[in-house]
């Protein structure tokens, strides 16, 4: 699959499994391939609980929502994200976002 999302948003509602590890792992199987991420290379997908119990999960641990403190755009969101029909939302950097 081609990278095609820099960030997703998933509600915790998606976890499964009856540890914790099995259920890091089941967001991490879904998240990761729409991050373009391959742990045969020794990548792997970072997950941030946020409130109202939804997930931001990256390819880059340092990601952030919004733009940081004492950037010219501080406060403001870093991508541009897309609704999904189970609640989910993919997201897109915006522009300038890389270097924030």
């Amino acid at each position: 699959m081609d990278h095609t999302f820099d960030a997703l948003i998933l509600p915790e509602s998606l976890k499964s499994g009856e540890t914790q590890l099995d259920r890091i792992d089941s967001i991490l199987r879904s998240a990761e391939p729409l991050l373009g991420v391959d742990r045969s290379r020794g990548q792997r997908a970072y997950i941030r609980r946020q409130p109202g119990g939804r997930l931001f999960v990256t390819a880059d641990p340092r990601d952030t929502l919004l733009f940081p403190v004492g950037h010219p755009r501080e406060g403001q969101a870093r991508y541009q994200w897309t609704s999904r029909p189970d609640g989910s939302e993919r997201g897109l950097l915006v522009a300038g976002a890389h270097d924030a």
